[in-house]
């Protein structure tokens, strides 16, 4: 059931808490284990969740680990968007 506004139209839900809710689901399925942030976009990707740019992602995952449901890890992970340059990963808290 969705919800609607004020005027009883169809309430638009935004991309950054869709993307929220995604990485912090994917933070839950793989907790304990590393994992890179180009893991979790393509995968959002593949769901549907897609924002005009893709750098709007870093916020997202800063408000993730300040809330305590991801932190850094110590595993690099090679970004094949970054032309194979090294990029810590993450872990699901």
């Amino acid at each position: 059931m969705s919800q609607t506004n004020l005027f009883g139209e169809p309430e638009k839900r935004s991309v950054e808490v869709d993307a929220l809710g995604f990485l912090i689901n994917f933070a839950r399925r793989n907790r304990g284990q590393s994992f890179s942030a180009e893991m979790v976009t393509l995968s959002a990707m593949d769901a549907g969740i897609v924002f005009d740019e893709m750098r709007a992602w870093g916020t997202v995952f800063t408000t993730a680990a300040k809330e305590g449901y991801i932190r850094r890890s110590d595993v690099l992970f090679s970004r094949r968007l970054g032309n194979g340059s090294l990029s810590p990963g993450w872990i699901g808290v």
